[in-house]
């Protein structure tokens, strides 16, 4: 194993730093939405407020880390988790103003899985925040950066479309919940069904998000594809994390036909989309520990 590089003393403080202020952040703008989502509507505007400086603190931690690496962090776990997080913020709150007021109540599914991926990358044992430098078959810069981006955009898309799909079963369940007649927003479940989106729009945004995260994981497919044949000298070689990819792209590609061509709505599409998040998952995390091949850099 190669050394760890060397970071001062004032770049580790700076990088640390701006790390857990931005994830306080970022979880104190999912309690805002959450209120929100209670019938709390000020507590909107604040959720979104508080997202965009989470964001803001979070791209600094980037950057320096970015400036303690020498090169950009987008390697191993704890790099890939920390650019999914702040990829999925930016993907929500890009979907949330231009959908103002009704898409805030989606903040409250996606806060709560920016809070699993943060507790993640936080408290996994096996997850290191070390300064390592990159091993020799990752010295590809370009093919580098463009295979993690993607495959960052790609899993936020997914993300966000799980989150919404999460609301979607919320809001089925409120409804059943909620009694006949009763008078609007004097229950928090009166309150939550007055502001969430009603079923087909719903399905409209996960329809949205599910094709953008897919767009952007075919091409993580094909730069992938690129770069292993500058690397190891063949396309495609059928590693665990291959096959997995793969096997995530045919299932959002189910979903999108299904939709498409057989008029698929409701419950069915809803499920098909929480298949494809679990299968992203387990291509994210599940393979790295359970199927280890050539893709396990950390």
């Amino acid at each position: 194993m190669e050394p760890l590089l060397e970071v001062t003393p004032a770049g580790w403080w700076v990088e640390t730093g701006l790390f857990y202020v931005a994830l306080g952040a970022y979880l104190t703008a999912g309690f805002g939405y959450g209120w929100n989502l209670l019938g709390r509507r000020e507590w909107g505007v604040v959720a979104s407020a508080t997202l965009r400086g989470a964001m803001l603190l979070h791209a600094g931690f980037l950057i320096a880390r970015w400036a303690n690496l020498g090169r950009v962090p987008l390697v191993g776990h704890y790099e890939f988790g920390n650019f999914l997080i702040w990829v999925l913020a930016l993907a929500y709150l890009r979907a949330e103003r231009r959908r103002l007021p009704g898409y805030r109540a989606v903040g409250a599914t996606v806060s709560l899985f920016l809070a699993a991926y943060i507790a993640y990358i936080t408290l996994f044992p096996m997850v290191s925040s070390l300064h390592r430098p990159l091993p020799p078959v990752l010295r590809y810069p370009l093919w580098l950066n463009i295979h993690v981006t993607t495959s960052a955009l790609g899993y936020a898309g997914f993300s966000l479309a799980m989150a919404v799909a999460l609301l979607w079963l919320v809001r089925e369940r409120l409804a059943s919940a909620a009694p006949a007649g009763g008078a609007p927003s004097t229950t928090p479940i009166r309150a939550a069904l007055d502001f969430i989106p009603d079923s087909a729009t719903l399905e409209h945004y996960m329809h949205e998000a599910a094709t953008f995260g897919f767009l952007w994981h075919t091409a993580m497919i094909i730069s992938g594809g690129i770069w292993a044949d500058a690397a190891w000298g063949r396309y495609w070689g059928w590693d665990p994390k291959e096959t997995w990819s793969l096997v995530t792209w045919v299932v959002f590609a189910i979903y999108l036909h299904a939709r498409l061509t057989r008029g698929w709505r409701g419950r069915n599409t809803v499920y098909l989309v929480i298949l494809g998040w679990a299968v992203m998952l387990f291509t994210w995390l599940g393979v790295a520990y359970l199927l280890p091949g050539i893709h396990a850099f950390g």
